[in-house]
């Protein structure tokens, strides 16, 4: 770890400190708002055409959307219900299991599909035809492997850096059919929350997705971690400035929400 990047995660506690001396997590309306953003933004890095104001009015109102499919309509609703579920995860400070997983697997696939529930995929994974992954025979010895490490390391991590190996690890694998995208991401976010950080949210757009994707890239095939590293940390310190940053605790839309709808 250079210079460089201990100063960033000085940075990073500093201004997190700041926040909880300002009574973070905001009230109920305020956390309502960065949930909807956050499943906004992870549906839209995994294709979901949703908009933010669609997003939201689906999980208020279970508003259908024309236009739209009913895979996007139950996967916004189930990252939702996700979302309060790895929040009550992190009070508890639960640590990471295959158990815990599949608990997340099966908020998000509810309605959508029941065969990829709790199960390792079958057939073998090529990242862009170029880069292939771990056969499908070895993925529960290496995720409980893995597990096993994060669980023995992780609490001499930084958090943030805890938070980046369990996301990084599981996208490396990807174990599951479906997803593992945005169970890596709550995942990461549990962590984060545990340590008593805001979520960190990467936007969904074109440029934020090829962003986050080559960072993901460098470190899974080029043994290149840095980017990602990077990534994540400049995103969290982002979040919490923004959420620091709040003018009128009465408008949603100043409180902790960092990307604008195009």
């Amino acid at each position: 770890m250079n210079k460089d990047f201990e100063h960033l995660l000085t940075e990073i506690d500093f201004l997190n400190s700041e926040l909880m001396l300002q009574s973070f997590p905001p009230d109920e309306k305020i956390q309502h708002a960065v949930d909807v953003e956050f499943t906004f933004e992870n549906n839209r890095l995994e294709g979901s055409t949703l908009t933010l104001t669609e997003t939201d009015m689906v999980i208020k109102i279970g508003l259908m959307m024309p236009g739209k499919s009913i895979s996007e309509y139950l996967a916004a609703i189930n990252h939702y219900q996700a979302v309060q579920f790895i929040r009550e995860q992190a009070r508890e400070q639960t640590l990471l299991s295959e158990t815990l997983i599949q608990q997340i697997q099966d908020i998000l696939l509810l309605g959508i599909t029941h065969n990829y529930t709790g199960i390792y995929r079958t057939e073998p994974f090529f990242y862009k035809k170029a880069y292939a992954l771990p056969e499908p025979e070895q993925l529960p010895k290496l995720l409980a492997e893995n597990l096993h490490w994060l669980k023995l390391e992780g609490p001499f991590l930084h958090p943030v850096i805890f938070a980046a190996e369990t996301h990084q690890r599981l996208m490396a694998l990807q174990p599951f059919p479906a997803a593992n995208g945005t169970y890596a991401r709550l995942l990461m976010n549990m962590i984060l929350q545990e340590a008593g950080y805001p979520p960190v949210n990467f936007p969904g757009n074109a440029s934020g997705a090829k962003a986050y994707y080559h960072a993901i890239e460098q470190a899974n095939f080029h043994d290149e971690k840095s980017a990602w590293l990077w990534l994540l940390a400049k995103q969290l310190k982002t979040n919490i400035e923004a959420c620091l940053g709040r003018v009128n605790v009465d408008s949603i839309a100043e409180e902790c929400v960092t990307i604008i709808e195009p």
